[in-house]
Parts: C-alpha cells; structure tokens; sequence
C-alpha cells in the first residue's frame, strides 16, 4: 500500500475525531452536503473565474455597481448553481442574498493584490511536496498567491459562521501546511498567510506568520502523523471520539444541526469487478451518471456512530 499524502483537512478531522476519520477515509462513507459548504463552493468558483484576466470585466461591473448584480453573467451561474444543488429551499433569497453579500466582501480585499504593488499568482495553486527527514507527504491547494518583494502571501477563503481564536488560531494547521509548502516553494521568500472570513465585511482578514522554528517542529509533527495515518486501523477508529473530548464534542450535533455519521443510514455504492468502490453516495442516480461496463451499484448500510450506539443518547441535557 502506498504512503497517503496529508492534507489539513485529513489531519484536523483525525485531530477531532477517530471515527469521522475512518468513515469518511477507509469506509468511504458518502459526504452530505449543506447549504454552509455549498455556499462556500460557489464562492470560491466565482473568485477563481475573476483571476482569468479575460473575465476582469465582471469584476469591474461589480465593483462598479458596488453589488454582485452589477454582472448578470454571475447572477446567472450563482442561480444555477443553487438550483442545480437545491439549496434554494423555504428560505431562498437567504443563501442567495448571503453569497451575493460574501462575494462582494472577497472583492473588497485587495482582490488582485494591488494596493501593495503585489504580483498575482496562479488561482487554486496547487502542491504536492515529498521530505524524507522528517519524512511526510503533504498535498493541498492554494485559493490564491500574492507575491510581493520580499515575501508570498496566500489568500484562503473562509465562508465559516465564525473566525478563528485560541490555538485554532495560533496553531492553525493549514496554515502552517501553507506556510511550510511556501518556503519550499519560494524559499526566498517571507510565506504570509491571510484568511478572509466573507461573512465579516468590517474586518474579514485573520494574518498569520511564522517563524523558521515553528515550521521546523511542524515538519516533525507532520512526521508523527504520518506514521499513525498509513498504520491507522478499525481499531485506532474508536480512540478519539469527539464525544469523549469537551472541545469537539459539539460536532456531534449542536442546535438542529447534527452530526451525519451518528445514526444509520443506507447508502449507494459503486463498486468494480473486484467489489472495490469507485464512489459511494446517497443519491443512487448521481451513480447512475458515472456508472460504466462491469461495474454495478449496489445498496449498503451504515450502522452508526458506535459511541452514540453503545452509550445511547439519554445525556444530560446541559452537559455541552
């Protein structure tokens, strides 16, 4: 088996939760979209288009009217994408009217860089770097890169309810993955990191820095967890429930939101000639789609969280 690369968002899900890990990365249990997530998508689509120098023009008829509707060519692929993923439901001039507000706070901040003379880069800039002392493999994408004179600023899109604070903050992980796959990117230069919550137009932008000493122990830490990742097995699965942990333990269900790996449920699977899944999801037709010669779809259950499953929801009501 081949080493797997790491990601921040593989390590911070095995960080908050084992058996999130092992459901959604060895059973390849089916994400469920929501309409946060999806929000964010859209978002980071419309911001990549605006880098291409042909598309500009929407950008300035933006700018112009001071409003997403100052492009009709943008409205148009927001609304398609909103109803292509049916996130229009009771409410829908909510996540309309939401995107259309995060949107314009992207575009206010610096957009290409040029308030401080900096160079843009590449949209989605992507890497993939191998080290053998201290060994790990670290993959991600950059959702853009300024570079200035002496130093390399990567812009990360956050469409998140809330901003960082405390060690998520200090210690964040995907910042130090930036940080340490810009220097080896550009080892001239100071790595920056900026990221812009779309849902604060006052003060949207969070800045990190590090240190050459803290990238050095996050290159050892990267190591560590690289070794408990490729010899992760069904039993580490059940080591680190967010349940057990006061600090994670709101993602198992907070308000109406629940956790969607807590309770049974069936799913979709396609699967090969030799039974390995190719793609699992809750919509059998979205299978259909994809499904080619030889391969079959067939239905499978999920049982549940085994935490919640053995000790049962009776909880105190107060206890969060």
């Amino acid at each position: 088996m081949r080493d797997k690369y790491l990601s921040a968002s593989r390590i911070k899900t095995l960080e908050t939760c084992s058996w999130i890990y092992w459901s959604r990365y060895h059973l390849g249990l089916p994400d469920t979209p929501n309409d946060g997530a999806l929000r964010g998508t859209i978002c980071h689509l419309i911001f990549e288009l605006l880098l291409k120098p042909r598309h500009k023009k929407y950008f300035d008829a933006m700018m112009k009217a001071n409003a997403m509707e100052g492009s009709p060519t943008v409205v148009r692929l927001v609304k398609k994408f909103l109803n292509k993923n049916n996130i229009m439901h009771d409410r829908p001039d909510d996540n309309y009217e939401l995107i259309s507000d995060m949107i314009m706070v992207g575009l206010h901040t610096d957009f290409y860089g040029k308030d401080q003379k900096g160079t843009l880069g590449k949209a989605e800039k992507e890497f993939c770097i191998e080290n053998k002392k201290p060994e790990y493999k670290i993959r991600g994408f950059m959702d853009k890169c300024i570079k200035y004179k002496n130093k390399i600023k990567i812009v990360d899109y956050k469409s998140s309810k809330y901003k960082f604070r405390g060690d998520e903050l200090d210690s964040n992980i995907q910042a130090l993955m930036y940080s340490l796959a810009a220097k080896t990117l550009w080892p001239d230069l100071k790595p920056s990191i900026e990221f812009q919550f779309l849902r604060f137009p006052r003060k949207p932008c969070q800045n990190l820095e590090f240190s050459d000493e803290e990238i050095k122990g996050f290159q050892t830490y990267l190591e560590h967890i690289n070794k408990h990742i490729n010899s992760f097995s069904e039993e580490d699965s059940e080591t680190n429930f967010a349940k057990d942990n006061q600090k994670s333990r709101w993602m198992c269900g907070i308000g109406k939101w629940v956790c969607p790996l807590k309770s049974e449920f069936k799913y979709y699977s396609l699967i090969d000639k030799n039974e390995k899944q190719i793609k699992s999801s809750l919509q059998e037709e979205e299978l259909k789609k994809i499904k080619k010669r030889g391969q079959k779809i067939i239905v499978k259950t999920y049982e549940g969280c085994p935490k919640w499953k053995n000790e049962g929801e009776a909880d105190d009501p107060f206890d969060f």
